[in-house]
């Protein structure tokens, strides 16, 4: 039986539960202006696992909610990954002393080879692979970046990334299903475990993406929408 983790998604916005459509900062839906009651909550119908990103962060290139994510941590017992705005190795190793298990690199790491190679001296490093139309984006998938995706996971494999983390940015947010086509490409084309992000919407997507070989899945507003029950996600989870 293959376990796959469901990764409950919280994004944070000027200290509100928040969710984007496409990342555009101007389509905002609050779902909770106390996101540690809403964590409490979510724990309490059976999450685990959670895939923390901080909106502010990765729009300014500067950590922002770091302190209630670290309170956060307090309350999560499970597997816990953080991301947005993390751009050099000094917010990595505030992160990794909070203890977080998976500290998500995307802009920087995309940009800077140097950097890049340094995050070898670093086990929980997982790299933001955002993607529209199979073209990777960086600065808050804000920009287009001319790198080759086969080039990117050889070197993330040499450099020893913990997982990569595959969204689809034209889906996110948008309750239309997974890019299975883009994520077979590359499952196929890596053995560094994959968290699969964008679209996920009915509990048969989750089923897909285990059967896939999704190392993890990132449920975001087919949660907060009802459309999935974190009950439900986590049979098919570890």
């Amino acid at each position: 039986c293959i376990k796959m983790k469901a990764l409950f998604a919280m994004d944070l916005m000027r200290n509100k539960t928040v969710r984007l459509q496409k990342g555009d900062f101007e389509k905002v839906t609050v779902y909770s202006d106390n996101p540690l009651d809403k964590i409490d909550e979510m724990i309490q119908r059976g999450a685990c696992d959670f895939h923390i990103i901080d909106l502010d962060g990765a729009r300014t290139g500067r950590r922002t909610h770091h302190e209630l994510i670290k309170r956060m941590r307090l309350k999560i017992k499970g597997y816990m990954e953080v991301g947005g705005g993390i751009r050099n190795e000094e917010d990595i190793g505030y992160y990794d002393e909070s203890g977080m298990d998976g500290i998500i690199v995307g802009t920087r790491a995309l940009e800077d080879n140097a950097f890049f190679e340094k995050l070898s001296r670093f086990k929980n490093i997982i790299l933001g692979l955002d993607l529209l139309n199979g073209i990777p984006m960086v600065r808050g998938w804000k920009t287009a970046i001319d790198k080759d995706i086969r080039q990117i996971l050889e070197t993330s494999e040499r450099i020893g990334i913990m997982a990569i983390l595959s969204t689809s940015i034209s889906r996110d947010g948008m309750l239309v299903g997974p890019d299975y086509v883009g994520l077979k490409n590359i499952l196929s084309m890596t053995k560094i475990p994959v968290i699969a992000s964008g679209g996920v919407t009915h509990i048969d997507d989750v089923k897909r993406l285990k059967d896939m070989g999704s190392w993890a899945v990132i449920l975001g507003k087919s949660v907060y929408e009802g459309l999935i029950k974190i009950e439900e996600a986590v049979k098919y989870a570890d």
